[in-house]
């Protein structure tokens, strides 16, 4: 009796983990917004994210969130300079108020400044500010007059009820349909604000074993998703 007893008690404990992890949302969240962009900040437009409606925009338990809202909070540059952060409550969801997503780091911008200063503007520049400080904006001129400004992030999707985490990615894309990124830089340069729509994209990552293996899922991710904005403008 004494063996069955803790036979089943071993197996009990040993399926927790699993059964707790089942509260997190997996898969990938499609959402757009609206954001206002200064000079190093990303404002959006009420705090609001829209999760993107019908359900194929999702997939995994973020299907079931399709047609909801949820609150980001705004980035400023600094204190959210690129890097490493500890940003709890990043992102909450309206119908699943037991998940929020953490922002863990704001990764520079990879486009390099010297085509910020290409004249004249045309399809095909590409650039990532870097005064009065790295940006983490990857900025592409689609065509002379159009081009989309884009930024990713990491972080850790967190379920309040269980205390579980799992490693999140995300990527913003902003497409500017009648400006290109020189006359974008003019204008917050100056101190003005440019305003757009946005789409993210969020992915659930399997537990890496290293912060490169991360950066690798990352990048692939991000690649991805900056190739099929480009093409779709």
């Amino acid at each position: 009796m004494f063996k069955r007893i803790l036979a089943v008690s071993l197996v009990t404990i040993a399926s927790l983990p699993i059964a707790a992890r089942a509260d997190l949302i997996l898969g990938t969240l499609n959402a757009t917004g609206t954001a206002n962009v200064s000079l190093g900040n990303v404002g959006f437009l009420d705090n609001e994210l829209f999760i993107n409606s019908p359900a194929a925009a999702q997939t995994g338990g973020f299907t079931a969130l399709e047609g909801s809202t949820a609150v980001i909070k705004d980035l400023t540059n600094p204190p959210d300079a690129v890097g490493p952060l500890n940003i709890p409550d990043f992102i909450t969801f309206a119908d699943a108020p037991n998940i929020s997503i953490t922002l863990t780091f704001l990764l520079p911008g990879v486009d390099g400044a010297a085509g910020c200063s290409a004249t004249p503007p045309a399809a095909g520049q590409f650039c990532t500010p870097d005064v009065p400080a790295l940006s983490p904006y990857n900025l592409f001129n689609s065509s002379s007059s159009s081009s989309t400004a884009s930024f990713n992030v990491l972080g850790l999707e967190v379920d309040s009820l269980t205390g579980d985490t799992i490693p999140v990615v995300g990527a913003f894309s902003e497409p500017f349909t009648a400006l290109n990124f020189q006359q974008i830089l003019a204008e917050v340069e100056s101190g003005g604000t440019v305003t757009t729509a946005f789409g993210a994209q969020f992915v659930t990552t399997p537990e890496p074993s290293t912060e490169v293996e991360l950066m690798i899922g990352f990048c692939a991710v991000g690649i991805g998703l900056l190739r099929r904005m480009r093409f779709k403008i």
